[in-house]
């Protein structure tokens, strides 16, 4: 009987130390079956953290774009250039690389108000050295400098009796002045200023108001404009104020201010065309906007710039375009005389006395080879007289073609990868007959042969060649 009721009692410690086991590893498994549920619930906390962090991330950035849409267009170029001047010297620089970065931005405010912008970065690779001319105001962003950002456009569209027969647009602040007609063939894109290139380019303040005469002519894409800006402000620091304003009680120095009126229309059965009729007058032309020495600076005497320009896309479904420019300039110097940094006494085109007029033509086509729009190629040709004056000053070209008492050449080819993306690579010679082409101060002398003992920064720039591959991204 003991042995029995001692091996009932074993065997009953064995089932129950066996059944402690299972529970323990029961109680194990389910330990760690919650370590795992509780492991998933943190990993879809986090995740639904980070859901409701990409959802407030994703409205605010959507809030963003429905109030701004934003573009941008980034070109690179690489020249090769050859300078030949007047004492026989010749002088080349390789590689010149080249940046520019714009950010444009556009919101829609009001069916009847609208604002544009464009942020700008133009600069050499390798140099962060500041463009002395990019404090000239309509050169900001528009010549390589350094690697900081301008405001190359900021202006509001506010778009009066849009019903009726003729309807208003009002446009102020820092106008599209610049990358005008036709610069948009060899870049390819669409037009993206107003007014016609070989007379104006570059950034400007002011203020146009357009009238739509499309209604009341009967016939389509008729503007007239009426434009005032302000080429030059005077800027004089008050000591008792701390700041500095514009229109001080200095009256030795006038704002240089501008005035035009422009008519806008199309060739009759060429939707696609453009024809352009100006007249702009310049006030109080200042000889040299960036010396801040006003006790030397002077106002010069005023400028009339007349310019009709005509342009074509795809003449007869010929993949044709075809463009030309016109621009006639006439000066009324002041008799004043202002002193340059070589010590000569210079006036408006020359001694500041004597009445002087210019002229010049630009013209050129491009040809598209293939019906997907991948290879074209161009040819421009401008011709400057020996008193030709624009405002060009501020444009994107390296070399301001536009701007030659003399004649240039540009060719090139163009490869379109996409819509976004395009390569051109070119060939520009510029032939220059006069001095000072760009310039307001100084008389346009013939340029003759000097001693080649002249150093070259003091000898006349006769011709520049240029060979050039360059690379627009727009998106």
């Amino acid at each position: 009987m003991i042995q029995k009721s001692l091996f009932l009692t074993l065997c009953a410690t064995t089932l129950l130390a066996l059944s402690n086991d299972e529970k323990i590893e029961k109680l194990t498994a389910q330990m760690k079956a919650m370590e795992a549920e509780i492991a998933t619930l943190k990993q879809e906390q986090i995740q639904a953290a980070d859901d409701a962090y990409d959802y407030t991330e994703n409205v605010e950035t959507k809030v963003l774009e429905d109030k701004i849409k934003f573009s941008l267009a980034m070109k690179f170029s690489d020249d090769s250039i050859e300078k030949e001047y007047a004492n026989a010297h010749n002088v080349h620089s390789n590689n010149i690389l080249s940046t520019k970065f714009m950010l444009n931005m556009r919101a829609d405010i009001t069916p009847t108000l609208k604002f544009h912008g464009r942020l700008s970065m133009y600069k050499y690779w390798g140099s962060s050295i500041v463009h002395p001319y990019s404090y000239f105001d309509n050169m900001q962003g528009r010549v390589p400098s350094d690697s900081a950002l301008y405001v190359e456009r900021a202006y509001v569209d506010w778009y009066l009796y849009k019903d009726s027969i003729l309807p208003v647009a009002l446009t102020i602040g820092r106008q599209p002045s610049s990358d005008g007609p036709s610069h948009q063939f060899k870049d390819n894109t669409t037009r993206k200023g107003t007014y016609s290139a070989l007379l104006y380019d570059g950034a400007a303040d002011g203020a146009v108001v357009t009238l739509n005469l499309s209604r009341l002519l009967h016939y389509n894409k008729t503007y007239l404009r009426l434009g005032y800006s302000k080429g030059f402000g005077y800027i004089e620091s008050n000591n008792y104020v701390g700041n500095a304003y514009i229109g001080a009680s200095n009256d030795d120095i006038k704002d240089t201010n501008v005035y035009g009126v422009f008519l806008d229309t199309t060739l009759p059965g060429l939707a696609d065309s453009l024809v352009q009729i100006s007249y702009s007058q310049l006030k109080d032309i200042i000889a040299n906007p960036l010396d801040r020495d006003y006790s030397n600076n002077k106002n010069i005497g005023d400028m009339q710039l007349f310019g009709a320009m005509a342009e074509a896309s795809n003449i007869a479904d010929t993949h044709l375009d075809l463009f030309v420019h016109y621009g006639y300039n006439k000066t009324k110097p002041n008799g004043t005389t202002y002193q340059d940094p070589a010590g000569n006494q210079v006036g408006l085109l020359g001694d500041g006395k004597e009445r002087k007029s210019g002229y010049a033509y630009w013209l050129g086509g491009r040809y598209t080879f293939d019906k997907h729009k991948h290879w074209k190629c161009g040819f421009e040709y401008n011709h400057g007289s020996q008193n030709w004056l624009n405002l060009t000053q501020g444009s994107f070209d390296l070399y301001n073609k536009l701007a030659t008492r003399g004649d240039a050449y540009e060719t090139y080819f163009m490869y379109a990868y996409n819509r976004y993306l395009n390569f051109r690579v070119g060939y520009l010679d510029i032939d220059y007959k006069y001095r000072r082409s760009g310039w307001f101060v100084g008389a346009a002398e013939e340029i003759t042969p000097q001693s080649s003992s002249v150093p070259n920064e003091q000898s006349d720039l006769t011709r520049l060649k240029a060979l050039y591959l360059k690379m627009n991204l727009v998106y």
